[in-house]
């Protein structure tokens, strides 16, 4: 039986695959893979398609001879592939623009079509639909095109002069950097992923501590109702009533098998303003499903330009994406005609769908990266590589490992991740960087240092402490604290601290809360105006429950001298009362952090949360107690929430709410202020120039103008990015804004020295921003208007109308 086998094996073989061809299909100029080609065998009446890399193999019974291809945006090509087994086929690009769709009596076939891609997009998308494991291997490389005429044209190039000969010599031969990671990524319903990354590798760098995993640029899957590509969401041309969107056209029609794969054009109609996407969708009649896909956004992002290509196969009985990749062309005047282009590559490979996984099997942590991932043999990669390396991919690592070493890339790296963690690594010590210069206007410039150790002396423990002076209040301020690591898996750890600094009065600072980077929520800072001398002492105990839940329970004691005029009446008796200007506090309580379906990765040596869909809650309950020296009983309440959307053609909306209650008597100190940034009547220079507009805050509210001891504030913006205006240079972005106030104080006659209003009858104010007006490298600028009304608007009409700068960042 055996031997039958064998032989019926071997007639097979031979029966089927007597005749083979394999090749690969690209750009006649660019050079580049083209995926997805339809190509016919004549003579044998068969077909195939090239896959994502351009490569395709036909096997035959018979000779092969005569190729046709198609691809949309290319002429037909009819190539003689007789006597050949391994071919190159360069297709020529032709003039390729959809012209508007005249809509005739009956439907739309490519929209019949897309109608049911649509109702089957929640079956086939497998974070919708399937539990899986899968290995992902993943290559990223940049390179340089440096005038492509230039490049490919042999009479050209020699007409370039000799520095320009080599630099193209080097470029045909070399890539700029190259890297290449592998991850393991398990994934359970309805939302449990982890991705660990086992392997990277990095030309110029020894042992590199960062790795880009391969599906960050885009979507695992092509089915999401809003994609996201490169941090930015376009409409999905096979969301619901997407019809009334995109122009859809059948180009071409081939075959899989017995089932028939139609390609369907697609891109804005004309007349609709929204984030759109434009490219080829190649439809599989068995149940509708994707099969490949080609997309770019209609309006490229100044500065870049990008294309995403996903495939799909059938595994296991289910669709599933098998490849991923993203080409991204960075342009800069400034260049003379360079052009970076950096292509990442995914291969998702040993698919398990539906597997047996434990919940247990995940944590809080969505991706981490092995301590030893760079440090893989090329056992290894020789194991996860799709294919072996070209030698431009060769040639690319052994010269960039070495002008890496001569150049100490290694170092320099540290740098960079000293800037995304705000942490030097210096030995056994990590300098906090973000603890070196900072401005307000009550210290103005604040010099400063500070260290903690690392996991170099103690992984499971560390101790650092600061210093610093600020120029305007000529005070020293300095603190430390011991940290213990308990549990990494659930984030348990404790904390021990002492400082003597200085703290605003009326604001409730959560340990947890970090202004975004880049945001301009952070030029609230510069209004700081008023602080008093705190020294604080503070045990804290922290965990993880419920998965995005953190819990941090403390006590602490704190001692507060006022700094300005401001007193805090004590009655004793009839005759006896004290103007308090220093106080002692006892407290102890709890604060919660809330991030519904956040998604944690561990990188750098540290943990960055990426944003969550939904909104972020921060709730604090605080009791003061008369017990070790405290003089005051109170309990003070405070819950905030933030968050910003995207909604498809409307824009991004943002709101954040605060609000709390104190019951009992107490100084101002903790009181609420209701923070107003408003500094058109101070005649300083300094305070004009940085009179900047911030996120969250009274922008036309003086600063401490109000204090309550209940209240309840909101703030609202509204950009519409460039939905409204798409000129080709000038995309002023055009940002609505609108926050109201109310508060309450108890016991108004406690409070003396320094005047101040209170907000019963609501306080409100709105606003518009008009953003990007002027660019100069990644900075932009602009000018913000806004408008103080209701029963607290100012008498002199003129200054209820406030004018600020609005900055921001722009890569």
């Amino acid at each position: 039986m055996r031997a039958l086998g064998f032989l019926l094996i071997l007639f097979s073989t031979t029966l089927f695959g007597q005749y083979q061809i394999k090749g690969k299909v690209i750009d006649i100029n660019s050079k580049e893979p083209l995926p997805f080609v339809n190509i016919i065998s004549v003579n044998q009446n068969q077909g195939t398609t090239t896959d994502i890399d351009g490569l395709f193999t036909i096997n035959a019974t018979q000779p092969i001879g005569n190729l046709k291809l198609s691809y949309v945006g290319y002429e037909l090509t009819d190539f003689d592939a007789s006597n050949q087994k391994n071919i190159v086929i360069e297709l020529k690009r032709t003039s390729y623009n959809i012209a508007e769709f005249v809509v005739l009596p009956g439907v739309n076939p490519a929209e019949r079509i897309i109608n049911e891609v649509v109702k089957n997009r929640k079956k086939h998308n497998p974070e919708k639909s399937l539990d899986f494991k899968y290995d992902s291997y993943n290559k990223t490389y940049f390179t340089v095109l440096y005038d492509s005429a230039t490049i490919f044209d042999p009479n050209a190039k020699n007409k370039a002069d000799t520095s320009t000969q080599k630099m193209i010599d080097w470029l045909e031969n070399h890539h700029l950097f190259m890297m290449e990671s592998v991850t393991q990524r398990k994934y359970k319903q309805p939302d449990k992923s982890y991705e660990k990354v086992i392997g990277t590798k990095v030309s110029g760098l020894s042992n590199p501590s960062f790795s880009m995993i391969g599906t960050e640029l885009q979507s695992l899957s092509f089915y999401n109702p809003l994609l996201n590509v490169m941090d930015k969401s376009y409409l999905n041309p096979i969301s619901k009533n997407s019809i009334n969107k995109y122009l859809f056209l059948i180009e071409d029609t081939t075959f899989n098998g017995l089932d028939t794969v139609y390609i369907i054009s697609f891109r804005p109609k004309k007349g609709k303003n929204f984030d759109g996407l434009k490219g080829l969708l190649y439809v599989n009649t068995d149940e509708f499903a994707l099969q490949n896909v080609i997309a770019e956004p209609v309006t490229q992002e100044k500065g870049f330009s990008i294309k995403i290509q996903q495939q799909y196969k059938k595994v296991d009985g289910s669709w599933f994406p098998v490849q991923l990749n993203s080409t991204l062309i960075f342009t800069n005047k400034d260049l003379q005609g360079i052009e970076i282009l950096a292509v990442s590559r995914s291969y998702l490979k040993n698919i398990e769908i539906n597997p047996a996984i434990d919940k247990k099997e995940f944590s809080y942590i969505e991706s981490e990266m092995i301590e030893d991932a760079g440090k893989q043999p090329d056992e290894f990669w020789n194991i996860y590589r799709e294919d072996t390396l070209s030698q431009r991919e060769k040639n690319t690592y052994h010269v960039v490992d070495s002008v890496g070493k001569a150049e100490h890339f290694d170092r320099k790296l540290k740098i960079l991740e000293a800037l995304a963690t705000g942490q030097l690594k210096v030995g056994f010590l990590n300098l906090d960087l973000n603890r070196i210069l900072a401005y307000n206007d009550y210290e103005g410039a604040r010099l400063g240092a500070g260290a903690h150790t690392n996991n170099k002396v103690l992984k499971w423990a560390s101790v650092g402490g600061y210093g610093a002076y600020g120029f305007k209040d000529k005070e020293f301020k300095y603190g430390g604290d011991l940290n213990f690591k308990i549990s990494e898996r659930n984030d348990v750890g404790l904390n021990f601290s002492m400082i003597k600094d200085v703290e605003e009065p009326g604001v409730v600072n959560y340990y947890d809360y970090k202004v975004p980077m880049l945001s301009d929520a952070g030029y609230r800072k510069f209004y700081l105006s008023r602080m008093n001398n705190l020294e604080k002492i503070e045990a804290r105990f922290q965990f993880r429950t419920l998965r995005y839940l953190k819990v941090y329970t403390f006590v602490n004691q704190e001692k507060v001298e006022v700094t300005n005029d401001y007193y805090f009446r004590q009655s004793f008796d009839d005759v006896i009362t004290l103007h308090d200007q220093n106080y002692n506090f006892t407290n102890v309580g709890v604060e919660l952090r809330y991030a519904f379906k956040e998604k944690v990765i561990k990188t750098f040596g540290t943990k960055f949360a990426k944003t969550s869909n939904y909104p972020v809650i921060y709730g604090k309950v605080e009791r003061g107690t008369t017990l070790l020296d405290g003089e005051y009983e109170y309990t003070r309440f405070t819950v905030k929430a933030e968050k910003k959307f995207y909604i498809k053609n409307l824009g991004r909306p943002g709101f954040s709410v605060e609000t709390g209650l104190i019951e009992g008597d107490v100084p101002q100190h903790k009181l609420n202020s209701s923070i107003g940034t408003n500094k058109s009547f101070d005649l300083s220079w300094t305070s004009r120039l940085l009179n900047v507009s911030s996120e969250n805050v009274f922008e036309t509210m003086l600063p401490y103008e109000f204090f309550s001891s209940r209240y309840v504030h909101f703030h609202f913006r509204h950009s519409f990015g460039s939905l409204l205006f798409r000129l080709k240079k000038f995309k002023p972005e055009i940002v609505l804004t609108s926050s109201a106030g109310f508060g309450t104080l108890a016991n108004a006659s406690s409070h003396g020295g320094v005047a101040f209003k209170t907000m019963e009858k609501g306080y409100y104010e709105s606003g518009v921003l008009l953003r990007n007006l002027l660019q100069i490298n990644t900075t932009t600028a602009g000018l913000g208007f806004f408008y103080r009304y209701g029963p607290y608007s100012l008498p002199v009409q003129n200054q209820n109308y406030t004018v600020k700068f609005s900055v921001g960042f722009a890569f």
